[in-house]
């Protein structure tokens, strides 16, 4: 019985992928669901030396809101951009972990968890569980977080809670939601957490940023003015929010 589940949630699955084979990188991976009350997480990951450090890649908000503003029904991403960065990391041990109500609505899911409450503390719990899950599936006490767009929010807020995530990389990385909402004259995450609130304890962890030159979504200067060293901030010339950061791959992927 639990294997012909595991086989209908990975059909589900490239459903909402639409088509693994051709549009999901993470085919080498290991599929596995993430139980963390309230949420069904999805996840893939691969462990090729247990006992060395996992890199936990987390995702962006996905497609979270239409075109006119609007919240979605499905946050699933479109773009497979973090997946194929997960994808080509050499580490040995690499995670990739999508937020919740993506890839699948299983659990609790509503709109206020991709909105509003998109880094609410019951998002951020569970979040963590998972993140702990791979940690003790890699049989490792030291996690890596790569955080993507709001992923590097999750990320962060996890990173300020968790000793055992010894760095946090972002890449477009939204960091004090506060000012990222100000700036887009977008009403505030009225029921999120906010990094900005934990920023001492984060300014503690090693932590390393590439930002786009040319991201009008989250612009360097939002990044730049949070972190406590601006030498962490990596600007990627011709780079937007969600393209053009090949060529910091290698550093990128730098244990």
């Amino acid at each position: 019985m639990i294997p012909l589940m595991k086989k209908y949630l990975l059909l589900l699955l490239c459903g909402w992928l639409a088509g693994c084979a051709t549009q999901n990188p993470l085919t080498d991976f290991r599929f596995q669901t993430q139980t963390v009350p309230p949420y069904i997480l999805a996840s893939w990951y691969q462990i090729t030396a247990p006992g060395e450090p996992i890199r936990i890649y987390i995702e962006g908000d996905g497609n979270a809101f239409d075109i006119s503003g609007q919240p979605t029904d499905n946050p699933t991403p479109k773009s497979p951009f973090l997946r194929e960065i997960a994808a080509g990391d050499t580490n040995a041990n690499v995670a990739y972990l999508g937020r919740p109500c993506q890839y699948m609505q299983a659990g609790s899911c509503s709109k206020t968890d991709w909105t509003t409450g998109r880094f609410s503390p019951q998002v951020i719990r569970s979040m963590n569980q998972a993140v702990e899950s791979l940690r003790k599936k890699a049989q490792t006490s030291e996690v890596i977080l790569i955080g993507y767009s709001g992923g590097a929010q999750v990320a962060g807020l996890i990173a300020v809670r968790n000793p055992n995530v010894k760095e946090v990389i972002t890449i477009a990385g939204v960091l004090d939601t506060e000012a990222w909402t100000a700036y887009h004259h977008d009403p505030a995450l009225t029921q999120s957490m906010n990094l900005k609130n934990d920023k001492s304890a984060f300014d503690k962890i090693k932590q390393k940023h590439f930002v786009g030159a040319k991201d009008e979504v989250v612009p360097p200067a939002l990044v730049q003015q949070f972190v406590a060293d601006e030498s962490t901030v990596i600007v990627v010339p011709k780079a937007t929010h969600a393209s053009g950061y090949e060529s910091i791959y290698k550093q990128l992927y730098e244990q």
